[in-house]
């Protein structure tokens, strides 16, 4: 199953996210036995509003791999509180981490997201 992932801030430039998006990608390759890569996206001709948002791939995630995914996650919400993490899941469900929210019952909903 493949979800989708994604990090946002209002207080970030689109660079620095993207360095983050580029560090979150290495570390859950090297960290934990999720698969992550860079999904293709294409920018909508004249579209207003939130710039793109550039997101991940996320493959092989398991209840397992869901502990890990947190881990790393926590990390880098703890690195850039204003960030918010968003994992789209093939269901369409979203699931919103960001450093307001990021408890124990994140890990339960992301675990069991993943059964």
């Amino acid at each position: 199953m493949a979800e989708k992932l994604s990090i946002s801030s209002s207080e970030l430039s689109d660079d620095r996210i993207m360095a983050l998006t580029v560090d979150l990608c290495q570390a859950l390759n090297k960290e934990t036995e999720i698969e992550a890569r860079f999904a293709e996206s294409k920018a909508k001709d004249g579209a207003k509003g939130e710039p793109n948002s550039i997101e991940l791939i996320l493959t092989a995630l398991t209840s397992g791999t869901a502990v890990a995914l947190f881990n790393v996650l926590k990390s880098f919400v703890d690195r850039e509180p204003s960030i918010k993490v968003t994992i789209k899941r093939k269901d369409g469900v979203r699931i919103y981490i960001d450093a307001k929210n990021i408890k124990i019952n994140q890990i339960k909903e992301l675990i069991t997201s993943m059964k």
